[in-house]
């Protein structure tokens, strides 16, 4: 299996590894293809941990040493062009045109309870 290369992949190795680990559970499954099976997992796995630790690292580089340290791998990520930035940012942020017109609210909200004036007991 090559690296995932976008968010899609991800989401469908994720996917993958729900069903397979379905499989993996079922007791009348065979041995040998529950031991290639494991594998296959064990790898898609790496990857999808390989990858959004890519993710992070791009996000705050700092992660890379840290990750050094540990011994964990990540997958380089591609660097993004200023148009792929703000075509995300495009995407992320929704406009602010309302999709339903603002109502007054039925009934008017009840004023304020007058508060008595315990000052007067004091004297």
């Amino acid at each position: 299996m090559g690296q995932i290369v976008d968010e899609a992949g991800y989401q469908k190795s994720l996917e993958w590894l729900v069903s397979k680990a379905l499989k993996l559970d079922d007791p009348l499954i065979d041995e040998s293809a529950k031991t290639n099976l494991r594998k296959q997992y064990d790898l898609v796995s790496a990857k999808v941990k390989e990858y959004r630790r890519g993710e992070l690292v791009a996000k705050f580089p700092g992660l890379k040493e840290q990750y050094k340290i540990l011994g964990w791998t990540y997958q380089e990520m591609a660097p993004q062009t200023e148009q792929q930035t703000y075509d995300k940012l495009e995407e992320a942020e929704p406009t602010n045109t309302p999709t339903e017109p603002e109502q007054a609210p039925e009934t008017p909200p009840e004023p304020p309870k007058a508060v008595p004036n315990l000052s007067g007991w004091l004297d």
